[in-house]
Protein backbone atom coordinates (compact mmCIF):
# COMPACT_ATOMS: atom_id res chain seq x y z
CA UNK A 1 0.00 0.00 0.00
CA UNK A 2 3.04 2.21 -1.13
CA UNK A 3 1.39 4.07 -3.64
CA UNK A 4 -1.93 4.21 -1.76
CA UNK A 5 -0.39 5.86 1.82
CA UNK A 6 2.13 8.66 -0.50
CA UNK A 7 -0.84 9.78 -2.66
CA UNK A 8 -3.13 10.15 0.84
CA UNK A 9 -0.95 11.82 2.19
CA UNK A 10 -0.24 14.75 -0.88
CA UNK A 11 -4.09 15.06 -0.62
CA UNK A 12 -4.24 15.62 3.21
CA UNK A 13 -1.24 18.67 2.65
CA UNK A 14 -2.84 19.78 -0.48
CA UNK A 15 -0.36 19.17 -3.08
CA UNK A 16 -1.88 18.05 -5.48
CA UNK A 17 0.34 18.38 -7.92
CA UNK A 18 3.08 16.15 -6.82
CA UNK A 19 0.38 13.32 -7.10
CA UNK A 20 0.35 14.16 -10.71
CA UNK A 21 3.96 13.99 -10.91
CA UNK A 22 3.96 10.63 -8.46
CA UNK A 23 1.45 9.06 -11.26
CA UNK A 24 3.67 10.53 -14.01
CA UNK A 25 6.40 8.21 -12.61
CA UNK A 26 4.49 5.35 -12.30
CA UNK A 27 3.17 5.61 -16.28
CA UNK A 28 6.32 6.45 -17.04
CA UNK A 29 8.12 3.93 -16.08
CA UNK A 30 5.15 1.10 -16.71
CA UNK A 31 5.08 2.30 -20.21
CA UNK A 32 8.99 1.23 -20.59
CA UNK A 33 8.66 -1.59 -18.70
CA UNK A 34 10.18 -0.88 -15.85
CA UNK A 35 9.64 -2.43 -12.86
CA UNK A 36 7.73 -0.79 -9.78
CA UNK A 37 11.11 -1.83 -7.63
CA UNK A 38 12.81 0.16 -10.12
CA UNK A 39 10.37 3.12 -9.56
CA UNK A 40 10.67 2.92 -6.08
CA UNK A 41 14.31 3.00 -6.12
CA UNK A 42 14.94 5.38 -9.44
CA UNK A 43 12.18 7.63 -9.49
CA UNK A 44 11.92 8.98 -13.43
CA UNK A 45 15.98 8.62 -14.22
CA UNK A 46 16.13 7.49 -17.91
CA UNK A 47 17.01 4.08 -17.95
CA UNK A 48 17.80 3.87 -21.75
CA UNK A 49 20.97 3.17 -22.05
CA UNK A 50 21.45 1.15 -18.87
CA UNK A 51 20.77 -2.92 -18.79
CA UNK A 52 18.14 -3.96 -16.68
CA UNK A 53 19.48 -6.54 -13.70
CA UNK A 54 18.42 -10.50 -13.50
CA UNK A 55 19.37 -12.35 -10.91
CA UNK A 56 20.16 -16.00 -11.34
CA UNK A 57 19.87 -18.07 -8.30
CA UNK A 58 22.36 -20.61 -10.27
CA UNK A 59 23.50 -24.83 -9.10
CA UNK A 60 26.56 -24.24 -11.32
CA UNK A 61 25.61 -26.15 -14.14
CA UNK A 62 25.83 -26.06 -17.78
CA UNK A 63 22.36 -24.50 -18.16
CA UNK A 64 23.03 -21.66 -16.20
CA UNK A 65 26.47 -20.85 -17.38
CA UNK A 66 24.53 -20.79 -20.64
CA UNK A 67 21.45 -18.56 -19.73
CA UNK A 68 24.24 -16.06 -18.01
CA UNK A 69 26.32 -15.87 -21.29
CA UNK A 70 22.96 -14.96 -23.42
CA UNK A 71 22.05 -12.23 -21.01
CA UNK A 72 25.29 -10.54 -21.10
CA UNK A 73 24.53 -8.29 -24.18
CA UNK A 74 21.20 -7.50 -23.48
CA UNK A 75 21.12 -7.58 -19.41
CA UNK A 76 23.37 -7.55 -16.45
CA UNK A 77 22.65 -10.77 -15.03
CA UNK A 78 23.82 -11.02 -11.52
CA UNK A 79 24.91 -15.00 -10.52
CA UNK A 80 23.73 -15.98 -6.66
CA UNK A 81 24.89 -19.13 -6.05
CA UNK A 82 22.28 -21.54 -4.39
CA UNK A 83 23.56 -22.36 -2.10
CA UNK A 84 24.09 -19.02 -0.47
CA UNK A 85 20.57 -17.57 -1.71
CA UNK A 86 18.26 -16.42 0.58
CA UNK A 87 14.94 -14.07 0.48
CA UNK A 88 16.44 -11.73 2.95
CA UNK A 89 19.83 -11.10 0.60
CA UNK A 90 18.79 -10.47 -2.29
CA UNK A 91 15.85 -8.31 -0.83
CA UNK A 92 18.39 -6.08 1.56
CA UNK A 93 21.51 -6.06 -0.04
CA UNK A 94 20.56 -6.23 -4.15
CA UNK A 95 19.46 -2.24 -4.45
CA UNK A 96 17.19 -3.48 -7.77
CA UNK A 97 16.04 -6.05 -10.35
CA UNK A 98 13.87 -6.55 -13.04
CA UNK A 99 13.53 -10.86 -12.52
CA UNK A 100 14.99 -13.57 -11.09
CA UNK A 101 15.79 -16.65 -12.78
CA UNK A 102 15.67 -19.86 -10.51
CA UNK A 103 15.89 -23.58 -10.80
CA UNK A 104 12.48 -25.36 -10.71
CA UNK A 105 13.35 -27.85 -7.91
CA UNK A 106 14.75 -25.13 -5.51
CA UNK A 107 11.81 -22.79 -6.39
CA UNK A 108 9.89 -25.72 -4.55
CA UNK A 109 11.67 -26.08 -1.65
CA UNK A 110 9.51 -25.48 1.58
CA UNK A 111 6.40 -25.57 0.00
CA UNK A 112 7.15 -22.95 -3.03
CA UNK A 113 7.54 -19.90 -0.38
CA UNK A 114 9.99 -18.06 -2.31
CA UNK A 115 6.81 -17.19 -4.46
CA UNK A 116 4.82 -16.48 -1.27
CA UNK A 117 7.34 -13.90 0.02
CA UNK A 118 7.58 -12.06 -3.82
CA UNK A 119 3.83 -11.63 -3.91
CA UNK A 120 3.91 -10.57 -0.29
CA UNK A 121 6.70 -7.69 -0.25
CA UNK A 122 4.70 -4.26 -2.02
CA UNK A 123 8.29 -3.58 -3.52
CA UNK A 124 9.10 -7.29 -5.54
CA UNK A 125 5.92 -8.23 -6.25
CA UNK A 126 6.03 -6.56 -9.56
CA UNK A 127 9.09 -8.95 -10.20
CA UNK A 128 8.62 -11.57 -12.35
CA UNK A 129 10.43 -15.31 -10.85
CA UNK A 130 10.94 -16.93 -14.50
CA UNK A 131 11.97 -20.99 -13.76
CA UNK A 132 14.47 -22.61 -15.35
CA UNK A 133 14.28 -26.84 -15.66
CA UNK A 134 17.49 -28.79 -17.56
CA UNK A 135 14.35 -31.30 -18.84
CA UNK A 136 10.92 -29.75 -19.50
CA UNK A 137 9.45 -34.10 -20.48
CA UNK A 138 10.83 -34.89 -17.12
CA UNK A 139 9.82 -32.10 -14.28
CA UNK A 140 7.38 -32.07 -11.25
CA UNK A 141 8.05 -28.91 -10.38
CA UNK A 142 7.13 -26.95 -12.94
CA UNK A 143 3.61 -27.23 -13.36
CA UNK A 144 3.48 -26.17 -9.51
CA UNK A 145 5.57 -23.13 -9.88
CA UNK A 146 3.45 -21.95 -12.99
CA UNK A 147 0.22 -22.11 -10.54
CA UNK A 148 2.23 -20.73 -7.57
CA UNK A 149 2.96 -17.47 -9.78
CA UNK A 150 6.13 -18.23 -11.68
CA UNK A 151 5.74 -15.61 -14.94
CA UNK A 152 7.07 -18.65 -17.41
CA UNK A 153 9.87 -21.17 -17.66
CA UNK A 154 12.50 -21.95 -19.94
CA UNK A 155 14.56 -25.08 -20.92
CA UNK A 156 16.87 -26.34 -23.05
CA UNK A 157 18.24 -26.44 -26.02
CA UNK A 158 18.13 -22.44 -25.10
CA UNK A 159 17.66 -19.79 -28.36
CA UNK A 160 18.76 -16.28 -27.57
CA UNK A 161 16.05 -14.61 -28.98
CA UNK A 162 13.66 -17.06 -27.17
CA UNK A 163 15.35 -16.58 -23.81
CA UNK A 164 15.20 -12.52 -24.07
CA UNK A 165 11.52 -12.61 -25.87
CA UNK A 166 10.65 -14.29 -22.71
CA UNK A 167 12.80 -12.13 -20.12
CA UNK A 168 10.77 -9.05 -21.68
CA UNK A 169 7.45 -10.89 -21.96
CA UNK A 170 7.29 -11.66 -18.18
CA UNK A 171 8.38 -8.47 -17.03
CA UNK A 172 5.62 -6.78 -19.49
CA UNK A 173 3.01 -8.98 -17.72
CA UNK A 174 3.73 -8.38 -14.40
CA UNK A 175 3.88 -4.72 -15.03
CA UNK A 176 0.46 -4.72 -16.85
CA UNK A 177 -0.86 -6.30 -13.43
CA UNK A 178 0.80 -4.03 -11.42
CA UNK A 179 -1.00 -1.04 -13.33
CA UNK A 180 -4.36 -2.27 -12.73
CA UNK A 181 -3.14 -2.69 -8.63
CA UNK A 182 -2.15 0.71 -8.55
CA UNK A 183 -5.59 1.73 -10.79
CA UNK A 184 -7.26 -0.26 -8.02
CA UNK A 185 -6.17 2.13 -5.09
CA UNK A 186 -6.36 4.70 -6.83
CA UNK A 187 -9.91 3.99 -6.89
CA UNK A 188 -10.28 4.74 -3.25
CA UNK A 189 -9.29 8.25 -3.38
CA UNK A 190 -12.20 11.18 -3.47
CA UNK A 191 -10.52 12.30 -6.54
CA UNK A 192 -10.96 11.68 -10.11
CA UNK A 193 -7.71 10.57 -11.94
CA UNK A 194 -7.29 9.25 -15.56
CA UNK A 195 -5.18 8.97 -18.10
CA UNK A 196 -5.46 10.22 -22.09
CA UNK A 197 -4.12 9.13 -25.33
CA UNK A 198 -2.37 11.13 -27.24
CA UNK A 199 -5.98 11.57 -29.15
CA UNK A 200 -7.37 12.84 -26.67
CA UNK A 201 -9.01 9.19 -25.63
CA UNK A 202 -9.62 8.22 -22.45
CA UNK A 203 -7.57 5.36 -21.42
CA UNK A 204 -8.76 5.41 -17.96
CA UNK A 205 -10.31 7.12 -15.40
CA UNK A 206 -11.03 5.88 -11.49
CA UNK A 207 -14.49 7.47 -11.27
CA UNK A 208 -17.64 7.71 -13.19
CA UNK A 209 -19.41 10.80 -11.95
CA UNK A 210 -22.53 11.41 -12.88
CA UNK A 211 -21.76 14.22 -15.28
CA UNK A 212 -21.04 11.61 -17.57
CA UNK A 213 -23.49 10.22 -20.51
CA UNK A 214 -23.11 6.58 -20.43
CA UNK A 215 -26.04 3.84 -20.20
CA UNK A 216 -26.41 1.76 -17.43
CA UNK A 217 -24.50 -0.83 -18.61
CA UNK A 218 -22.19 -2.38 -16.01
CA UNK A 219 -19.72 -3.01 -18.68
CA UNK A 220 -19.80 0.26 -20.50
CA UNK A 221 -16.47 1.52 -20.03
CA UNK A 222 -14.57 5.41 -20.59
CA UNK A 223 -11.78 3.55 -22.27
CA UNK A 224 -11.44 4.94 -25.85
CA UNK A 225 -13.81 7.75 -25.62
CA UNK A 226 -13.39 11.35 -25.87
CA UNK A 227 -14.75 14.51 -23.80
CA UNK A 228 -17.20 15.27 -26.34
CA UNK A 229 -18.81 11.78 -26.47
CA UNK A 230 -19.32 11.44 -22.92
CA UNK A 231 -19.83 14.96 -20.85
CA UNK A 232 -23.04 15.79 -20.57
CA UNK A 233 -21.76 19.71 -20.83
CA UNK A 234 -21.04 20.42 -23.91
CA UNK A 235 -19.33 23.47 -23.61
CA UNK A 236 -17.11 22.48 -20.38
CA UNK A 237 -16.66 19.44 -22.99
CA UNK A 238 -15.41 21.70 -25.39
CA UNK A 239 -12.91 23.43 -23.27
CA UNK A 240 -11.80 20.29 -21.89
CA UNK A 241 -10.62 19.17 -25.54
CA UNK A 242 -9.07 22.42 -26.55
CA UNK A 243 -6.88 22.72 -23.16
CA UNK A 244 -5.74 19.17 -24.00
CA UNK A 245 -4.96 20.78 -27.59
CA UNK A 246 -2.68 23.14 -25.95
CA UNK A 247 -1.00 20.83 -23.57
CA UNK A 248 0.08 18.72 -27.02
CA UNK A 249 1.44 22.03 -28.99
CA UNK A 250 3.12 23.46 -25.82
CA UNK A 251 4.09 21.00 -23.52
CA UNK A 252 2.91 22.56 -20.66
CA UNK A 253 0.43 21.30 -18.02
CA UNK A 254 -2.32 23.45 -17.27
CA UNK A 255 -5.11 24.25 -14.20
CA UNK A 256 -8.30 25.46 -14.24
CA UNK A 257 -11.98 25.53 -12.85
CA UNK A 258 -15.24 24.69 -13.91
CA UNK A 259 -18.82 25.01 -13.17
CA UNK A 260 -21.58 22.23 -14.06
CA UNK A 261 -25.17 22.47 -13.30
CA UNK A 262 -26.34 19.09 -13.81
CA UNK A 263 -28.95 16.70 -12.48
CA UNK A 264 -30.36 19.82 -10.74
CA UNK A 265 -26.61 20.35 -8.96
CA UNK A 266 -24.17 23.51 -8.83
CA UNK A 267 -21.20 22.00 -8.59
CA UNK A 268 -17.38 23.12 -9.04
CA UNK A 269 -14.44 20.61 -10.41
CA UNK A 270 -10.57 21.55 -10.58
CA UNK A 271 -8.86 20.45 -13.58
CA UNK A 272 -4.93 19.91 -13.28
CA UNK A 273 -3.66 18.26 -16.69
CA UNK A 274 0.07 17.67 -17.14
CA UNK A 275 1.59 16.08 -20.12
CA UNK A 276 2.65 12.48 -20.17
CA UNK A 277 5.77 11.99 -22.06
CA UNK A 278 7.58 8.70 -23.21
CA UNK A 279 11.55 7.49 -23.36
CA UNK A 280 12.28 9.98 -26.06
CA UNK A 281 10.58 13.34 -24.11
CA UNK A 282 8.08 13.23 -26.83
CA UNK A 283 4.62 13.53 -25.41
CA UNK A 284 2.23 10.17 -25.74
CA UNK A 285 -0.82 11.52 -23.34
CA UNK A 286 -2.33 13.49 -20.44
CA UNK A 287 -2.37 12.61 -17.28
CA UNK A 288 -5.37 14.36 -14.78
CA UNK A 289 -6.85 14.87 -11.66
CA UNK A 290 -9.99 15.96 -11.27
CA UNK A 291 -11.19 17.40 -7.87
CA UNK A 292 -15.07 18.67 -6.23
CA UNK A 293 -13.71 21.86 -4.93
CA UNK A 294 -17.94 23.21 -4.49
CA UNK A 295 -17.60 23.67 -0.84
CA UNK A 296 -14.34 25.59 -1.53
CA UNK A 297 -15.74 27.97 -4.36
CA UNK A 298 -19.14 28.29 -3.18
CA UNK A 299 -17.21 29.66 0.11
CA UNK A 300 -15.28 31.68 -1.91
CA UNK A 301 -18.12 33.16 -3.99
CA UNK A 302 -19.33 33.82 -0.43
CA UNK A 303 -16.63 36.03 0.57
CA UNK A 304 -16.68 38.04 -2.67
CA UNK A 305 -20.18 38.72 -1.94
CA UNK A 306 -19.67 39.30 1.74
CA UNK A 307 -17.44 42.24 -0.29
CA UNK A 308 -19.92 43.53 -2.48
CA UNK A 309 -22.18 43.82 0.37
CA UNK A 310 -23.61 46.76 2.66
CA UNK A 311 -23.49 45.24 6.15
CA UNK A 312 -26.43 47.15 7.41
CA UNK A 313 -28.89 47.05 4.59
CA UNK A 314 -28.11 43.22 3.00
CA UNK A 315 -28.38 45.16 -0.43
CA UNK A 316 -24.96 45.64 -3.00
CA UNK A 317 -22.38 48.35 -1.65
CA UNK A 318 -21.19 51.22 -2.98
CA UNK A 319 -18.07 49.93 -4.36
CA UNK A 320 -19.58 47.39 -6.24
CA UNK A 321 -22.10 50.12 -7.53
CA UNK A 322 -19.39 51.96 -9.23
CA UNK A 323 -17.91 48.10 -10.69
CA UNK A 324 -21.58 47.23 -11.88
CA UNK A 325 -21.95 50.57 -13.43
CA UNK A 326 -19.11 50.39 -15.52
CA UNK A 327 -19.33 48.04 -17.24
CA UNK A 328 -23.41 48.13 -18.05
CA UNK A 329 -22.80 50.35 -20.81
CA UNK A 330 -21.17 47.94 -22.72
CA UNK A 331 -23.37 44.60 -21.62
CA UNK A 332 -26.59 46.16 -20.59
CA UNK A 333 -30.07 44.66 -21.42
CA UNK A 334 -31.82 47.48 -22.76
CA UNK A 335 -34.11 49.18 -21.49
CA UNK A 336 -32.25 50.00 -18.04
CA UNK A 337 -34.24 52.07 -15.82
CA UNK A 338 -33.19 53.52 -12.83
CA UNK A 339 -34.64 54.03 -9.78
CA UNK A 340 -33.20 56.64 -7.16
CA UNK A 341 -34.27 56.37 -3.89
CA UNK A 342 -34.18 58.55 -0.62
CA UNK A 343 -35.20 58.13 3.08
CA UNK A 344 -37.52 60.84 4.11
CA UNK A 345 -37.98 61.64 7.41
CA UNK A 346 -34.58 60.15 8.56
CA UNK A 347 -32.67 63.36 10.58
CA UNK A 348 -36.41 63.22 12.53
CA UNK A 349 -36.18 59.90 13.14
CA UNK A 350 -32.69 60.17 14.41
CA UNK A 351 -32.64 63.59 16.87
CA UNK A 352 -35.76 62.15 18.42
CA UNK A 353 -35.17 57.80 19.24
CA UNK A 354 -31.06 57.98 18.16
CA UNK A 355 -29.29 56.44 15.67
CA UNK A 356 -29.48 52.63 16.60
CA UNK A 357 -33.61 53.26 15.31
CA UNK A 358 -32.18 55.27 12.65
CA UNK A 359 -30.36 52.53 11.34
CA UNK A 360 -33.15 49.70 11.97
CA UNK A 361 -35.30 52.92 9.77
CA UNK A 362 -32.33 52.78 6.72
CA UNK A 363 -33.13 48.56 7.25
CA UNK A 364 -36.74 48.96 6.84
CA UNK A 365 -36.23 51.02 4.03
CA UNK A 366 -34.18 48.11 2.49
CA UNK A 367 -36.30 45.52 2.82
CA UNK A 368 -39.05 47.00 1.54
CA UNK A 369 -36.80 47.14 -1.88
CA UNK A 370 -35.39 43.78 -1.46
CA UNK A 371 -39.24 42.41 -0.71
CA UNK A 372 -40.22 43.95 -4.38
CA UNK A 373 -40.88 40.72 -6.67
CA UNK A 374 -40.07 42.60 -9.96
CA UNK A 375 -36.84 43.76 -8.47
CA UNK A 376 -35.96 40.46 -7.23
CA UNK A 377 -36.89 38.85 -11.04
CA UNK A 378 -34.87 42.08 -12.79
CA UNK A 379 -32.94 44.29 -10.83
CA UNK A 380 -29.85 45.20 -8.46
CA UNK A 381 -30.27 47.29 -5.34
CA UNK A 382 -27.61 49.32 -4.24
CA UNK A 383 -26.74 51.68 -0.89
CA UNK A 384 -24.74 54.40 -2.62
CA UNK A 385 -24.97 56.67 0.74
CA UNK A 386 -26.07 56.79 4.32
CA UNK A 387 -30.08 56.91 3.02
CA UNK A 388 -29.43 56.78 -0.46
CA UNK A 389 -30.06 54.06 -2.74
CA UNK A 390 -30.12 53.52 -6.45
CA UNK A 391 -32.53 50.36 -8.10
CA UNK A 392 -31.03 49.37 -11.38
CA UNK A 393 -33.36 47.33 -13.72
CA UNK A 394 -32.23 45.45 -16.92
CA UNK A 395 -34.99 44.80 -19.46
CA UNK A 396 -37.13 47.41 -17.88
CA UNK A 397 -38.79 50.39 -19.90
CA UNK A 398 -39.38 53.49 -17.82
CA UNK A 399 -43.45 53.42 -17.62
CA UNK A 400 -42.74 49.85 -15.72
CA UNK A 401 -39.95 51.51 -13.19
CA UNK A 402 -42.81 53.86 -12.37
CA UNK A 403 -45.36 51.51 -11.70
CA UNK A 404 -42.48 49.38 -9.17
CA UNK A 405 -42.22 52.81 -7.47
CA UNK A 406 -45.76 53.26 -7.25
CA UNK A 407 -45.88 49.28 -5.82
CA UNK A 408 -42.92 50.42 -3.20
CA UNK A 409 -45.24 53.35 -2.16
CA UNK A 410 -48.18 51.16 -1.40
CA UNK A 411 -46.19 48.63 0.70
CA UNK A 412 -44.35 50.78 2.67
CA UNK A 413 -47.09 51.14 5.39
CA UNK A 414 -46.31 47.62 6.01
CA UNK A 415 -42.96 48.16 6.98
CA UNK A 416 -42.43 51.04 10.68
CA UNK A 417 -40.24 51.64 13.03
CA UNK A 418 -41.12 53.12 16.45
CA UNK A 419 -44.78 53.11 14.75
CA UNK A 420 -43.79 55.45 12.56
CA UNK A 421 -44.05 54.16 8.75
CA UNK A 422 -41.02 53.73 6.24
CA UNK A 423 -41.56 56.91 3.79
CA UNK A 424 -38.48 57.47 0.62
CA UNK A 425 -39.14 59.61 -2.32
CA UNK A 426 -38.31 58.22 -5.78
CA UNK A 427 -37.44 60.05 -9.05
CA UNK A 428 -36.60 57.38 -12.08
CA UNK A 429 -35.07 57.54 -15.69
CA UNK A 430 -33.99 55.53 -18.46
CA UNK A 431 -31.65 54.19 -20.58
CA UNK A 432 -33.15 53.20 -23.65
CA UNK A 433 -29.74 51.64 -25.56
CA UNK A 434 -26.06 51.98 -24.77
CA UNK A 435 -25.70 55.71 -26.97
CA UNK A 436 -27.55 56.96 -23.56
CA UNK A 437 -24.91 58.08 -20.50
CA UNK A 438 -25.50 56.29 -17.56
CA UNK A 439 -24.21 59.10 -16.02
CA UNK A 440 -26.95 61.62 -17.44
CA UNK A 441 -29.31 59.14 -16.75
CA UNK A 442 -28.64 58.93 -13.19
CA UNK A 443 -28.49 62.18 -12.68
CA UNK A 444 -31.93 62.69 -14.18
CA UNK A 445 -33.28 60.05 -11.68
CA UNK A 446 -31.46 62.35 -8.49
CA UNK A 447 -33.15 65.48 -9.42
CA UNK A 448 -36.61 63.42 -10.00
CA UNK A 449 -36.11 62.35 -6.81
CA UNK A 450 -35.01 65.59 -5.16
CA UNK A 451 -37.95 67.37 -6.70
CA UNK A 452 -40.64 64.60 -4.94
CA UNK A 453 -38.48 64.93 -1.65
CA UNK A 454 -38.85 69.00 -1.82
CA UNK A 455 -42.66 68.39 -2.60
CA UNK A 456 -43.00 65.69 0.74
CA UNK A 457 -40.93 68.04 3.08
CA UNK A 458 -43.58 71.07 1.90
CA UNK A 459 -47.04 69.06 2.10
CA UNK A 460 -45.63 67.14 5.38
CA UNK A 461 -48.07 67.96 8.57
CA UNK A 462 -47.99 64.83 10.83
CA UNK A 463 -44.82 65.24 13.47
CA UNK A 464 -43.43 62.09 14.83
Amino acid sequence: MLYAELIKNTLQNKYKIRILTFLHIICYNINNSYTSHQIRRNGMENQKNIKKTIIIISDGSESFIKIKQILEENFNPVIIDESSYSFEYISMKIKYFSALIIRSEKAAENNYEIFKQFSSDPLLSPVPIIVCCHDISDDSYTEKCLEYGAADIIYPPFNKKFIIYKIHSAMHLKNSATFYQIENMLKELPSNIYLKDSKGRYIFATHYWHHLEHPDDPEWTIRGKTDAEIRKDKANAQKAMEADKEIFKTGKGTAYTIEINADGQREFLEIIKQPLRDENGCISGIIGLINNVTERELLRISLEESAMMDELTCVYNRRFFEQYTASLEKSGKYPVSIISADCNDLKKVNDTYGHLVGDEYIRMTALLVRTNTTIQHKGRIFRTGGDEFVIILSETPLNEAENIIKQLQNEAVHFSVKQKNVSISYGASCLENKNTSFRKCLDNADKQMYKNKSEYKKNQRNPL
